[in-house]
């Protein structure tokens, strides 16, 4: 299958979706790049700002369930070639920066006292990307506790073994 022809029909159906949910005017973008050292694929979406709210939903639930439904039409479509993410007026963007800044504010805490800090709650896949940006950081370790709608990051001092 040719990226072309994924991006294509992948547009085609966020528009009939959207068109199914009373959204009319909205704009697809497809971009391919590296993020995180991997490769990614996006599809942007602009809409109209009240269109908008009820497709991000609070913290990002309904855009994330928009998203899952894509992913199960492309599997559907296209087998393996289910790996991408969906924005709506530059949501995600702004979230996963706004989480970048957050976890790296809490690792230099961390650093500079050498005790854990706990983040606030957040969801599944603001974790993740938590995670993933602390991954990258050689002197400190994440891991998660809690249960449910209370889970959150904890942020720690890497134990070094010389």
């Amino acid at each position: 299958m040719a990226e072309k022809e994924f991006q294509n029909v992948m547009s085609e159906t966020i528009i009939e979706l959207l068109a199914i949910m009373g959204i009319n005017e909205a704009k697809v973008d497809f971009f391919a790049g590296r993020e995180g050292g991997r490769e990614t694929v996006m599809f942007s979406i602009t809409v109209d700002r009240k269109d908008s709210k009820m497709l991000i939903g609070q913290h990002g639930v309904a855009l994330f369930s928009f998203q899952h439904l894509l992913q199960m039409i492309a599997r559907r479509k296209f087998g393996d070639h289910t790996d991408f993410s969906v924005d709506v007026n530059r949501y995600w963007k702004e979230k996963r920066a706004h989480l970048r800044r957050d976890a790296e504010e809490a690792a230099h805490e961390v650093v500079a006292t050498g005790r854990p800090v706990a983040m606030r709650p957040m969801l599944p896949y603001e974790r993740k990307v938590v995670h993933a940006v602390l991954a990258e950081n050689e002197r400190v370790e994440t891991g998660s506790i809690g249960k449910g709608e209370e889970r959150k990051v904890v942020v720690r001092p890497k134990a070094v073994f010389s």
